[in-house]
């Protein structure tokens, strides 16, 4: 019966543990969000018809959405579709020594279900794209899971600092609708 009691207080302390830890996430990534409307405010590079959205954002608010450029910090680089800011952010990543480096050792190493999301060589993947000499991502995917491979995938285990990523959406344009 002793046994049991200390089993529920070890489990309660790790479900407060996680709850912290998720209060934490919440409070971050709104604390960015804040950090990126205010921004965006005395940002003249952003058009009335854009707004931006940090990439530690959860990746499911780019579900349907349009991608008009990245920004790193104060610098916009323009983008038309989800594999353009995913091959913009990759390579920005990619130009720096020490996370080409990283990056060349992740290779084979992250993986989905079914294939390798860096790799060496085209092998295996269905649709290919070169970063570097021996370097290739797999882009495959819809949105969600393209920036959700990048994140967390990708630039997480290389601990490369995304912090100051903002990817710029455009509004929908709305049409047929009375």
């Amino acid at each position: 019966m002793g046994e049991n009691c200390m089993d529920k207080s070890l489990m309660v302390a790790e479900i407060e543990q996680t709850r912290q830890a998720m209060i934490d996430i919440i409070n971050n990534t709104f604390d960015r969000l804040f950090i990126s409307l205010e921004n965006q405010q005395n940002d003249q590079s952003i058009t009335s018809d854009e707004y931006i959205v940090p990439l530690t954002s959860n990746p499911s608010i780019f579900v349907g959405k349009k991608p008009a450029a990245v920004l790193f910090g104060e610098v916009r680089v323009e983008t038309k579709t989800w594999k353009m800011v995913f091959e913009t952010i990759l390579n920005h990543c990619n130009q720096d020594p020490v996370y080409h480096s990283r990056l060349m050792d992740l290779r084979g190493k992250a993986s989905g279900k079914v294939r390798v999301f860096l790799s060496k060589s085209t092998k295996g993947m269905r649709r290919p794209m070169k970063i570097s000499e021996d370097l290739y991502a797999e882009i495959h995917y819809g949105s969600q899971t393209l920036m959700s491979i990048l994140v967390n995938r990708i630039l997480a285990p290389i601990h490369y600092d995304y912090s100051d990523i903002g990817i710029v959406l455009r509004m929908s344009q709305r049409t047929g609708e009375g």
